[in-house]
C-alpha cells in the first residue's frame, strides 16, 4: 500500500483496555519513522469524557445485577454485525454506495474525528478498537480526504464490529482472525499477521522478593493474582469466594480497580476465614507480575498475554460475552491455559499448579514458545514494509 508522505500518524485507542498497545504501536512507528509525528488520542478526546465514564459504570452495573443482559447485548450485536457485514458485502458487489445518514452526518463523536482530520491532516489513522474504526471510516467519508485507516486488531478472537468496508489495511494477532476476516469477505491482502503489540513495562523489572515487600505481602506463601477485567470480578463471584474460603494455602491479590462495594464484599469474606488478601485498584504490571505465582483471569487478552511475557501459568475462566467466549475457546484449544468452567474446578486448577511442578513447568513452556512466536513477527518490519510510508523529502525539496 503506498501512501503519500504527511508528517502526522494518528493513533485511536481505548484508554481503559488499551493503553499499553497504543503504547507499542507508538513506539515502533517512532523507532521506524524518526521523521513522522505520531499523535495518540484516547477515548475520551473521540467520544467524550462522559460517554466513556458512564460505559464504565454501565458494565460495572450490569455486571453486578445483571450479568445477563451483558450476555444479551453481546449476542444482539453479534447478530447486528452479521447482517450489516453482509449488506456491505451485498453494497460493494452491486456497486451501490451506501448513503450517509442524518444522524452520522452529526453524531458528536464522528465530528470530533472530523476535526481531528481537519487539523492534523493524517497520511493515515490506525485505530486500536472497533469504536473508533467505525467512526473514523464514517468521518473520512465526510470529509473526503485521503487518509488511509489501518485497524489493529490486537485480541486472540474476531469481534464482528472490526469487519468493515473501506479498511485499508488489518494488523491482527494469529493465524485464526485472518482466517475468520477472509470468512467475511475481506480480501486476503489487506490482512498481515503482525503478533501482539509489546511493550517492555509488560514485563517485571524488579526481583520477585523487592515486588512482595512492596505488595506488603507478610509471609512466603504463593502468590494467587485474580483479574476480573472490565467488571472488576462481579461475573466471577463464585471463584473469588472459593478460593478466599481455603485458609493457609496462598495469599490472594484481586484486582477490584474501582469498584469499592466488590472490595468490601470480599474483604469480609477474607476477615471470616483468616486469609491474607490484598486488593490493588490499578494495575502495576512491572510490580504484580514480578510477585504473581499463578494468574487466575477471565479471557482478558492484553493481561492473558502478559502473564505468558513474565511466564506465569493462568487459569482461565469462561467470560460472558461472545468474544469472551471465542478468546477462552481460543487459547483452551491451543494448550495455552488450564480451562476452568466453576469454583471448584478453579480451586483445582490453582492446586494443581501450586504442587505439580511439572504440570506449572509444561504450561509456562508452552506459553513461551507463543510469546516468542509472537515476538519474532518483528512489528518494526511489519510496519514498514505494509503502511509503505515514504520518507520526508530533504528540507527545501518537494
Amino acid at each position: 500500500m503506498s501512501i503519500r508522505w504527511n508528517r502526522h500518524l494518528i493513533i485511536l485507542y481505548d484508554k481503559q483496555r488499551g493503553s499499553l498497545i497504543c503504547d507499542a504501536l507508538e513506539q515502533v512507528i517512532g523507532s521506524a519513522f524518526p521523521g513522522c509525528d505520531v499523535v495518540t488520542v484516547d477515548d475520551a478526546g473521540y467520544l467524550g469524557a462522559g460517554n466513556r465514564f458512564w460505559r464504565v459504570k454501565a458494565s460495572r452495573f450490569y455486571a453486578g445485577k445483571a450479568p445477563f443482559l451483558i450476555r444479551w447485548f453481546s449476542k444482539l450485536n453479534e447478530k447486528k454485525d452479521a447482517n450489516r457485514i453482509k449488506t456491505e458485502r451485498d453494497a460493494i458487489l452491486s456497486e451501490t454506495p451506501e448513503k450517509l445518514s442524518f444522524s452520522d452526518r452529526h453524531n458528536a463523536a464522528i465530528g470530533r474525528i472530523v476535526n481531528i482530520f481537519k487539523r492534523f491532516r493524517p497520511a493515515v489513522i490506525v485505530a486500536t478498537n472497533r469504536y473508533s474504526l467505525k467512526l473514523t471510516l464514517l468521518a473520512r467519508r465526510i470529509t473526503g480526504m485521503d487518509v488511509k485507516v489501518v485497524a489493529v486488531i490486537s485480541d486472540f478472537a474476531l469481534s464482528g464490529g472490526f469487519v468493515r468496508s473501506g479498511v485499508d489495511l488489518y494488523l491482527v494477532e494469529n493465524e485464526s482472525l485472518k482466517d475468520g476476516l477472509m470468512r467475511c469477505g475481506v480480501d486476503r491482502d489487506k490482512i498481515v499477521i503482525s503478533g501482539m503489540p509489546f511493550v517492555e513495562k509488560q514485563s517485571a523489572t524488579r526481583p520477585r522478593e523487592e515486588a512482595r515487600k512492596l505488595l506488603g505481602l507478610s509471609g512466603d506463601l504463593p502468590l494467587v493474582v485474580v483479574n476480573g477485567g472490565d467488571y472488576c470480578t462481579a461475573t466471577i463471584k463464585e471463584h473469588v469466594e472459593r478460593l478466599l474460603k481455603e485458609q493457609g494455602r496462598y495469599t490472594l491479590l484481586v484486582l477490584t480497580y474501582g469498584n469499592a462495594s466488590i472490595r468490601r464484599h470480599y474483604k469480609k469474606i477474607a476477615e471470616e476465614y483468616d486469609i491474607e488478601v490484598l486488593f490493588k485498584q490499578e494495575l502495576d504490571y512491572p510490580l504484580v507480575f514480578a510477585a504473581a505465582d499463578i494468574i487466575v483471569s477471565i479471557p482478558d487478552t492484553h493481561f492473558v498475554f502478559s502473564a505468558f511475557v513474565n511466564s506465569i501459568p493462568v487459569v482461565l475462566l469462561d467470560g460472558i460475552t461472545v468474544l469472551e467466549h471465542d478468546v477462552y475457546r481460543y487459547l483452551v484449544g491451543n494448550a495455552l491455559v488450564t480451562p476452568s468452567k466453576n469454583a471448584e474446578e478453579t480451586y483445582a486448577a490453582v492446586e494443581e499448579l501450586l504442587v505439580d511442578a511439572e504440570r506449572r513447568k509444561e504450561m509456562i513452556e508452552r506459553e513461551q514458545r507463543y510469546y516468542l512466536k509472537q515476538k519474532a513477527l518483528a512489528p518494526t518490519l511489519t510496519v514498514r514494509e505494509f503502511l509503505a510510508i515514504n520518507p520526508p523529502p530533504p528540507d527545501g525539496e518537494e
